[in-house]
């Protein structure tokens, strides 16, 4: 039981630190795709970053980020069932719930901070 508990606890940091790394890959890349397929400069990443007041730059940023807790989502369960923990799915969500919090903390704080370079 305690082992167990141990190796659910570690499994979870592991898996969140995973998805914060994985998140940023994903991130980098959707910009190098932005900019590649359209030729982005300056002047259009600015428009982008202030289309409806920073919406634009608050797509960028969530859309990896949605992408990243489907694609964690899918391997925190397979792990979990991999070390055969009893409650798979709920040690998945507990990890995706804890991200998605984050989310609703963090992200609003990078909109204003948006918002106000450039208004």
């Amino acid at each position: 039981m305690t082992l167990s508990l141990l190796l659910f606890i570690v499994s979870f940091i592991m898996l969140d630190i995973i998805g914060s790394v994985f998140y940023i890959g994903v991130l980098l890349l959707s910009f190098f795709a932005v900019g590649k397929v359209f030729k982005m400069n300056g002047d259009k990443w600015k428009s982008l970053f202030k289309l409806g007041k920073g919406t634009g730059f608050y797509f960028m940023m969530f859309f990896p980020y949605l992408v990243m807790l489907v694609v964690l989502f899918w391997a925190s369960q397979m792990w979990f069932d991999m070390i055969n923990f009893k409650h798979n799915f709920l040690g998945s969500l507990s990890v995706v719930t804890l991200l998605t919090l984050i989310l609703l903390f963090k992200f609003p704080k990078i909109k204003d901070m948006v918002n106000n370079k450039y208004s």
